[in-house]
């Protein structure tokens, strides 16, 4: 490793919600330091996005099957990348590393399974950079869940920040982050936008809800409701993980109402997930929640769990200068760095490791 302080990094990352590629460029220490050079979003095409969602991988011993969409979530990631690299003139020799976070396909830590898309070696091999990834195997090999595996970016943003707020990001799982006792917790909570878009796409070949429209104009159906209150994930202690369909089987019962109603349920879900957070003891001291995470945008869930909690502030990422779209592209660009110098990724309190370690690996 060159003896720098400092880092140029890509991070890039291709989330639970399936709806897009987040590319950031970064200078970070992996530390106490980040600047943000360049940054965007980039949505899939209706088409792609269906295609991604079409990928069901349950066995995993079936290497051919794998490889092949390996290749093909490859591609995808080499085609955004270039754009972005040609959009903002970003020169290649002043890039240290790419970080990637990899596509979640499959996520079944209690069975040590958590599989993401996108071979490092091609993309590395493809931009002649080196490339840091596979940040969930060493974890899942001590113990862990494998998820969320990001969480020190959580706790730099904390830090600086409000060290009494709770970061809560909204991708198509929900999960949370905050400093208890100074203790760093962190895990998932619930689904949060996976369902509803889902059932977007079941019902109107729309990728979302926008502002949770249609959503604001249904009613809680309380028997699907009482049976994810029921569904055994709520019982287990923090730290734990989901895969974005472990409440699938709701999803088959939510199809067979009213639309509206569908998705105001579906709503319901990511409230009671967040609302359970808050009755825990860690948020004792919580007085502030940071949303991230694209569920943010929805303007109708946030409006709801502002009528909820009258005593807490309730913040966007966005009130702070950053975009709450592109938190989790930062995030691997900043553990990026962090696996490069052998610094903590994971510990007992955030993912369910036995002990403190490292993880990632690289790839040139």
């Amino acid at each position: 490793m060159k003896k720098k302080k400092i880092f140029n990094i890509i991070g890039i990352m291709t989330g639970t919600s399936m709806d897009g590629i987040d590319i950031s460029y970064i200078s970070t220490d992996g530390i106490n330091k980040v600047k943000i050079l360049k940054e965007k979003s980039y949505p899939y095409s209706l088409y792609e996005q269906i295609k991604i969602k079409k990928i069901n991988i349950t066995n995993i011993s079936k290497k051919s099957i794998i490889n092949s969409h390996n290749v093909k979530i490859t591609n995808l990631i080499i085609k955004y990348l270039k754009k972005f690299l040609k959009e903002f003139t970003i020169i290649k020799k002043g890039i240290d590393y790419i970080s990637l976070s990899g596509q979640t396909i499959l996520h079944i830590p209690n069975k040590n399974i958590s599989l993401q898309l996108g071979n490092p070696k091609l993309i590395s091999n493809f931009f002649k950079i080196k490339v840091i990834s596979n940040f969930r195997i060493n974890d899942i090999k001590n113990g862990g869940q494998g998820a969320p595996i990001g969480a020190f970016y959580h706790k730099f943003l904390i830090k600086k920040i409000n060290t009494n707020a709770a970061i809560i990001n909204l991708g198509g799982v929900a999960n949370f982050s905050l400093i208890y006792k100074k203790i760093f917790i962190s895990s998932d909570i619930g689904p949060a936008n996976a369902i509803s878009d889902d059932l977007m796409m079941y019902f109107f070949k729309k990728k979302y809800d926008k502002d949770g429209k249609l959503a604001s104009k249904g009613n809680i159906n309380k028997k699907i409701f009482d049976l994810f209150k029921k569904d055994r994930f709520f019982r287990k202690k923090y730290p734990k993980s989901l895969d974005r369909n472990n409440f699938h089987y709701l999803i088959k019962e939510l199809k067979k109402i009213k639309v509206h109603n569908a998705l105001r349920t579906s709503l319901n879900f990511t409230i009671f997930s967040i609302m359970n957070l808050l009755d825990n003891k860690i948020c004792s001291d919580v007085n502030e929640l940071i949303f991230t995470g694209g569920g943010r945008k929805n303007k109708y869930l946030i409006s709801q769990i502002k009528k909820l909690n009258n005593q807490l502030q309730i913040s966007l990422i966005d009130d702070y200068g950053l975009n709450g779209d592109l938190i989790e592209s930062q995030m691997f660009g900043y553990i990026g760095i962090r696996s490069l110098k052998k610094l903590i990724l994971s510990t007992p309190n955030t993912t369910g490791v036995k002990k403190n370690i490292t993880g990632g690996n690289l790839y040139y």
